[in-house]
């Protein structure tokens, strides 16, 4: 426990008054080339695998990752395997979990990866209210940019995550069980739509984003992000304009 909290302390640090990105793998990252413009922020993160589109797709997505934010699961369709996070070490100065420790973190994995570099999980207390707020279990791209708004940054600018409206890139790394890049494939990933189940509701977290839009000034949203916000069609998973 001291550590993480020394962990925590020192993220801070890094994090103070710093202009970051967070990039997720949406297929509206490469609406625009906007990866010149990525690299001009002081900190850039990518989330779970999106460190592996890259390579070739740089103006897109812009050539570095500052910070990892991984759900440290090491399933390939998860966070990706822990050989393939381990292998990017070097290149990142944190690696930062968007959920609590959870019973399938194997953590002796975890600590292997933490003498690499720095790792740290989500606090509960913010966790934890993120999940009750929302009324639904969290994505990765969710509570990251929730983690990352307890610090004090001086801007965070959003590209890429916009809660399945463009569902997945295809250049993201495939998805075990996901067939294919379909608004249906993805509605059997995430589970919201079966009964009983509350899965990982795009929707509830959409709208609660709308919200921490209005009241945080640090947020800035990319041209796709800034136009759909506007348009109520996007509240809903079954309204969203669809090619």
């Amino acid at each position: 426990m001291e550590y993480l909290q020394y962990v925590h302390e020192e993220y801070g640090k890094f994090l103070q008054n710093k202009k970051v990105a967070i990039v997720g793998p949406a297929e509206s990252i490469f609406f625009n080339e906007s990866g010149k413009y990525i690299d001009t922020f002081d900190i850039i993160i990518r989330i779970n695998r999106g460190f592996e589109m890259i390579t070739g797709n740089e103006s897109y997505v812009g050539s570095r990752t500052d910070v990892l934010y991984n759900a440290l699961d090491f399933r390939p369709g998860c966070g990706g395997t822990f050989e393939s996070i381990a292998g990017i070490a070097n290149g990142v100065k944190f690696i930062c979990c968007p959920y609590t420790p959870r019973p399938w973190h194997n953590i002796q994995r975890i600590e292997t990866l933490a003498t690499l570099k720095p790792i740290r999980f989500m606090n509960a207390d913010v966790y934890n209210k993120l999940q009750l707020t929302c009324g639904t279990a969290s994505n990765s791209g969710t509570a990251s940019i929730v983690d990352i708004l307890q610090y004090n940054i001086q801007q965070l600018y959003i590209t890429g995550i916009d809660f399945y409206r463009s569902l997945y890139s295809s250049k993201y790394p495939p998805q075990v069980g996901l067939m294919d890049q379909s608004a249906k494939a993805i509605e059997d990933e995430l589970g919201f739509k079966r009964s009983g189940e509350k899965g990982h509701n795009p929707d509830h977290q959409y709208l609660y984003f709308k919200k921490l839009v209005n009241l945080d000034k640090r947020i800035k949203l990319d041209p796709f992000l800034t136009k759909i916000i506007k348009d109520n069609r996007y509240d809903k998973w079954d309204t969203i304009p669809r090619k």
